[in-house]
């Protein structure tokens, strides 16, 4: 039956398809509009007996209009021969019987347009009582050829309506009144015909409806390789709310089969009460909803509708976007933030911490310049500009400081630009270097990375630096021998790694998990203020800081950053 199968607007092609009753055309889906080419009387009834028979043992309302070729009482007489309960189906109403002059005329003239809603009409009332659809015929021995035009352009009126209900029309016209381009427009207007040849029932199809087909198939078939692109679901359903098409990514975001869905209530997938309480001429734009896995997952969701109408039917096309990812990239921000603002709140509490060594360094170099004033300028060892610009490099140093902090409490990006980062480190460690002496504690750098381009805030960086050196060097206050040692290496992934190795008594157990949170402990171990803050340097720029236990013993601070040329050209950067 696939050569008879036709393409509809609703999701007739997914509801069973009907028995015919007729050897040579098979089952055929509702819709079908075919017709008869008969020769006589017992050509007709051999093939509309068997037609009426099965569509009353479907439960289907049948209709039959006769013409003077075989009347009413005639037609009668040659179905109850196949159905002897044909008066019970009668009476019942399941079966109507009439003339041509009852159905086809009106006023002594045919009406193409009434004739049409009146076999609508048939149908709605056949569906309220119960019938699955309408199985009908008209035979055309009555047909005048003044009337020919008419009655070819109600044809393809009907051809055009039935296509989306629940009708099988098979239209009878004698062959012997047809001339060959009557024949033509018979064909044209019809899926297919019967015809007996030689005593053999045969059925085809014109030439031009197949090329038609073949077009309109293709071009579904396009239509329907863009919507398997389609990431979104495209879900399409009547104002009952029953759903006749979904895309396989919809079916699939839903947790379906691609079939699972057709027929099924739009609440079974969109269970919020405006799915099914929506007003056809308030649906505009979108509203973000939730969606039903076939779990029973709730999922946030948006969904966009458009309103039309077919068939004077409301019909509705929603486009839906599952909101998950979004919503879970939303909670990761929120919380980024929320842990930025806490680690701020650690980082305040310590910003006296941080900014007391250009203080103290600043104080010491004012109060040598004060002595160096007394002294008589012959015998200064240190003039008094250079301990006043050492002093002025101190505040400037201090201003950095908290000019880097505010921006990162500001939620500001860093300030970025191309450096070394063994640079900064070496001139990191030279701030150290008197310190580390005064305590005999050493500094070693073992800088083997071949490659140390980055897009940083140097400031913001060397505060990192600072913070995990100044720790490690108050870690090993009580060890015997004071060794520190900063390496850097590449990765696998085009970043740099810096590792901060000291020999003190390692990271207490209590505060490991906490070790970059807010205001860890610091009574232990030597653990400063600046972790939260460094954490929050280092993930600004797409690095990531840890800590484990030194091998030998004492503990290792780490963080990576991404090097210049996995970040591209500085104009690709700057973009």
């Amino acid at each position: 039956m696939d050569d008879y199968t036709r393409d509809y607007p609703r999701d007739l092609r997914y509801e069973p398809p009907r028995k015919s009753g007729l050897e040579t055309v098979g089952d055929l889906p509702w819709g079908t509009h075919f017709c008869l080419l008969y020769n006589d009387a017992e050509q007709l009834l051999e093939i509309l007996i068997p037609y009426f028979a099965e569509g009353l043992a479907a439960n289907e309302f049948c209709m039959w209009v006769t013409s003077e070729l075989v009347d009413v009482e005639q037609a009668k007489a040659a179905l109850r021969a196949a159905v002897p309960d044909l008066d019970a189906f009668i009476l019942s109403g399941q079966l109507e019987i009439t003339s041509y002059a009852d159905w086809y005329i009106q006023n002594g003239r045919f009406d193409g347009d009434r004739v049409l809603r009146a076999w609508v009409d048939k149908l709605a009332s056949a569906e309220q009582r119960g019938f699955e659809g309408l199985r009908l015929t008209g035979d055309t021995f009555w047909l005048e050829k003044v009337a020919w035009q008419g009655f070819i352009h109600y044809e393809s009126m009907v051809d055009r309506e039935i296509g989306s209900k629940r009708m099988l029309a098979l239209c009878a016209y004698p062959l012997p009144s047809c001339n060959p381009s009557e024949i033509f427009d018979i064909i044209a207007n019809h899926d297919f015909a019967v015809i007996n040849e030689n005593g053999r029932w045969l059925s085809f199809k014109s030439a031009n409806r197949g090329r038609m087909g073949r077009a309109l198939r293709e071009s579904q078939r396009r239509q329907h390789a863009i919507l398997e692109t389609v990431q979104d679901a495209i879900i399409a359903f009547d104002a009952a709310g029953s759903i006749y098409s979904i895309n396989p990514a919809g079916a699939a975001m839903f947790g379906y089969g691609e079939d699972e869905l057709l027929g099924e209530d739009i609440s079974t997938i969109l269970p919020e009460k405006w799915a099914t309480d929506f007003d056809l001429h308030k649906i505009r734009g979108s509203k973000e909803t939730r969606g039903r896995r076939k779990n029973g997952e709730l999922f946030p969701a948006e969904i966009a509708l458009a309103a039309t109408r077919h068939d004077n039917a409301p019909l509705f096309v929603g486009s839906v976007r599952d909101l998950s990812e979004k919503h879970r990239a939303e909670t990761r921000l929120k919380q980024i933030q929320i842990d930025r603002l806490a680690a701020m709140g650690g980082i305040a509490a310590g910003l006296a911490h941080e900014l007391n060594q250009p203080l103290s360094a600043m104080k010491t170099y004012l109060k040598v310049a004060e002595r160096l004033i007394e002294i008589p300028p012959e015998k200064r060892q240190l003039k008094i500009e250079e301990a006043l610009a050492r002093a002025s490099a101190q505040v400037e140093r201090a201003g950095r400081i908290i000019s880097s902090l505010r921006g990162l409490a500001s939620h500001g990006e860093p300030n970025k630009l191309i450096l070394s980062l063994h640079e900064l480190i070496e001139r990191t460690c030279e701030c150290f270097a008197t310190s580390f002496k005064d305590r005999n504690a050493e500094i070693s750098l073992d800088l083997g990375a071949s490659k140390d381009t980055v897009l940083v805030d140097g400031v913001q960086i060397q505060q990192v630096l600072t913070n995990l050196i100044k720790n490690a060097k108050e870690a090993m206050s009580d060890s015997r021998a004071r060794r520190l040692v900063i390496s850097t290496s590449l990765t696998g992934d085009d970043r740099i790694r810096v590792d901060i190795a000291d020999n003190g008594p390692g990271i207490p157990d209590h505060i490991k998990s906490q070790l970059f949170e807010p205001s860890p402990s610091t009574k232990e171990g030597g653990m400063g203020v600046g972790l939260p803050m460094s954490r929050v340097i280092i993930e600004a720029h797409d690095g990531k800081i840890w800590a484990q236990p030194n091998r030998d013993a004492g503990a290792v601070f780490s963080f990576t950053l991404p090097l210049m040329d996995a970040l591209g050209s500085f104009e690709e950067a700057a973009e």
